[in-house]
C-alpha cells in the first residue's frame, strides 16, 4: 500500500542547497581568490621595483646638481660711495655771571630782581638788557677777556678795549680815545648807551676836581666770547634776592659729536657733505664734517665699540631740545662724476696675471675675460672701466659668483672686500 507525504517530488527542505547553487558559489569564491592574488602580485612588483635600483639610477640620484651660470647685466649709473656713522647732539659751552648781591644798587637798595627781559631759551644780543636788579640793567658785550672789575674813566686794558668795540658796534663813538684807554670819549659813549636802553649811566668821581663821569659797574655787565648766545637759566625770579650768578648763557647752538668707525678713517675728511638723520622722526638735514681726531675713544660710545671723534656742523642750527639725542650720519665719501658702468662686486675677480677681470658672456656656452679698472666701490656695486674701449658696454651680460665654470678655464669669482660700513646709493644721471 502506497504512503504519500503531501510534498511534491521537486521540493527541498529549508537550508538545503541545490547542486546548481553550489557550483555557482564555488566559481565565485575561485574568482575572488584569483583577483586577490593578482592585486598582491601587482603591489609586490611595485615595491620591488622601487627598492631595487640599477647602478646607473643610483649614480644619477646621488650625483650633485649640474653647474649653473649666474649672470647679470652691466648698467650705466651714477654711484655714490657713502659711509655710515653715529652721532649725539652735544650741549654748547656755557658761561655764568655777573655776581649778584652787590654792585651799583647802593643807597641801601636790596639786590632784588625787579624785571626780567629775556627768559630761558631767549637769544641774547650785545648791549640788550637781560634782567634788572634793584632797578639797574644787566647786559653783555662780546669779548674773550673776562670782566673782573668796574670800568671807569682812567682805566686801561683789554677789557676796556672790548667795551669800546662793543659801544662802537652799537653806533656809539668813543671819539679820540685810544684803544684800551677809558677817556672822555669812552665815557660819553657809555652815557649815550645807557640813555638808549632807558637808564641813567652810573657815575664815578674822577680827577682833583671830583668830576662825575659815566662808568660801567661790574654788577651790570659781562663779556661772552661769541654770539649767538642764549639764556639757559636766571639766578632768581622777580621779587627774589639775586645771589650767585645772575644769568647762565649758552654760547652758540648745540653741536654734533660724530663717532666714526676707525675702518672708515681713510675715506672721510673735513669738508665732506653729511646727511644728518633723526632716527625718531626720520627727518634729515644737511651738514659738513668739520674735524676728525686721530685718537680712538670708547667712552660714551653709542655702539659700544671704539670710534674716532668727529665734529659735524649742521646746515641749520639745532634746537636746544635735541641736546643728548642720538643721530645717524651718512657721509658722502665719493661720487662718480656722471653715469658709469657698474656690476655687482661678485662679478669681479683677479686673474693669474694680477689684473682685474669680469667674465663677459659671448654666446650660449662661451664667455671671455675682459680686463677692467676698478673705480668707486660700495656694498654690492663697483664701477668698472674696460681697458679696451668698447669691450664692455651697458647691457653686456657678465657672470657673477662661482657656480659656473667653462671647461675649468676660469678661477673662482670672488667679490671685492667691503670697506667698513659703506653703502652705495645709485641714482639716474
Amino acid at each position: 500500500m502506497a504512503v504519500t507525504t503531501g510534498e511534491s517530488p521537486g521540493s527541498q527542505s529549508p537550508g538545503s542547497e541545490s547542486p546548481g547553487q553550489g557550483r555557482l558559489r564555488r566559481r565565485r569564491n575561485i574568482l575572488i581568490g584569483v583577483v586577490i592574488l593578482a592585486l598582491m602580485a601587482s603591489v609586490g612588483g611595485l615595491l620591488l621595483s622601487t627598492s631595487i635600483k640599477s647602478p646607473a639610477q643610483q649614480a644619477a640620484q646621488t650625483s650633485p646638481p649640474g653647474l649653473t651660470r649666474l649672470t647679470t647685466t652691466v648698467q650705466r649709473q651714477v654711484v655714490t660711495d657713502t659711509v655710515l656713522a653715529q652721532a649725539v647732539v652735544s650741549k654748547p659751552p656755557e658761561i655764568s655771571g655777573p655776581p649778584g648781591g652787590g654792585g651799583s644798587a647802593g643807597n641801601g637798595a636790596q639786590p632784588i630782581v625787579t624785571r626780567i627781559f629775556l627768559g630761558p631759551g631767549s637769544a641774547v644780543s650785545p648791549g640788550r638788557p637781560i634782567l634788572e636788579v634793584a632797578g639797574r640793567p644787566m647786559f653783555v658785550f662780546q669779548g674773550s677777556y673776562p670782566a673782573y672789575r668796574d670800568l671807569t674813566p682812567g682805566e686801561s686794558g683789554p677789557d676796556v678795549a672790548q667795551l669800546q668795540v662793543g659801544l662802537e658796534t652799537l653806533g656809539f663813538s668813543i671819539g679820540s680815545d685810544a684803544s684800551g684807554v677809558f677817556g672822555a670819549g669812552t665815557s660819553a659813549a657809555v652815557a649815550a648807551f645807557y640813555q638808549d636802553i632807558g637808564y641813567s649811566a652810573p657815575k664815578a668821581t674822577i680827577g682833583p676836581k671830583h668830576r662825575q663821569a659815566a662808568m660801567v659797574p661790574l654788577s651790570e655787565f659781562m663779556f661772552v666770547p661769541r654770539f649767538p648766545a642764549h639764556v639757559v637759566s636766571l639766578g632768581a625770579k622777580i621779587g627774589q634776592t639775586a645771589s650767585g650768578s645772575l644769568v647762565t648763557l649758552s654760547l652758540g647752538r648745540p653741536g654734533i659729536d660724530g663717532q666714526l668707525n676707525p675702518a672708515d678713517a681713510a675715506l672721510v675728511r673735513p669738508g665732506m657733505n653729511v646727511r644728518i638723520t633723526d632716527p625718531v622722526t626720520g627727518k634729515s638735514r644737511p651738514g659738513k664734517v668739520v674735524s676728525i681726531t686721530d685718537r680712538t675713544k670708547t667712552k660714551g660710545s653709542i655702539s659700544g665699540g671704539i670710534y674716532l671723534p668727529m665734529k659735524i656742523r649742521p646746515g641749520k642750527p639745532l634746537p636746544s631740545s635735541m641736546v643728548g639725542q642720538n643721530l645717524s650720519l651718512t657721509i658722502n665719501a665719493a661720487r662718480s662724476s656722471g653715469p658709469v658702468l657698474t656690476v655687482p662686486e661678485a662679478a669681479v675677480f683677479a686673474g693669474a696675471d694680477g689684473r682685474t677681470y669680469v667674465s663677459k658672456v659671448t654666446g650660449a656656452r662661451s664667455q671671455v675675460k675682459v680686463p677692467v679698472r676698478i673705480g668707486i666701490t660700495g656694498s654690492g656695486l663697483v664701477q668698472v672701466t674696460p681697458l679696451q674701449a668698447g669691450a664692455l658696454t651697458a647691457g653686456s651680460i657678465v657672470v657673477t659668483g662661482q657656480n659656473y665654470a667653462s671647461s675649468g678655464q676660469y678661477a673662482k669669482h670672488g667679490g671685492l672686500p667691503r670697506k667698513g660700513n659703506r653703502i652705495t646709493i645709485v641714482g639716474p644721471g
